[in-house]
């Protein structure tokens, strides 16, 4: 004859942490924002993104103008703090734009020429305050923040 033996389960533990655990855990993090945070929503560096960024837009708009108006010389003049869209010497209707009224960065000086396929020369724009944020621009005519 065949014994059914029932086997008893063992007590079911219960997982929790402890209070000095979660204390530890809250320390940590909160080391990790106090030493992160001013480095990632610091005005310096929201300034200097955002005036590259605009940058970028002013360039592409030139490179544009140049590939849509292939008989008309369009050029960009970049100084520490404006910069100015001009078509066959003439500045565009709210050029030059004044970067002082509305970031606190400067760029370094560049001027570019565009050609009907949209080309230039390449350059790096360095934008301070903030260290590392630069405007590449391509041969191509490609401008990005790099």
């Amino acid at each position: 004859m065949l014994k059914i033996t029932q086997h008893k389960k063992p007590p079911v533990k219960q997982a929790a942490f402890s209070l000095l655990e979660l204390i530890v855990v809250i320390v940590i993090i909160g080391i990790l924002v106090a030493y992160t945070a001013p480095r990632m929503f610091s005005k310096d560096s929201f300034d200097s993104r955002a005036a590259g960024s605009e940058l970028i837009s002013h360039l592409r708009l030139a490179q544009q103008l140049a590939m849509n108006h292939t008989l008309n010389t369009v050029t960009v003049a970049i100084t520490a703090t404006t910069v100015d869209v001009q078509s066959n010497g003439a500045s565009l209707t709210g050029y030059p734009i004044n970067f002082a009224n509305l970031y606190d960065a400067q760029f370094s000086a560049a001027n570019f020429t565009y050609t009907s396929l949209g080309e230039t020369t390449g350059a790096t724009i360095s934008i301070t305050p903030a260290i590392g944020v630069s405007v590449c621009v391509e041969n191509s005519g490609f401008a990005w923040l790099c």
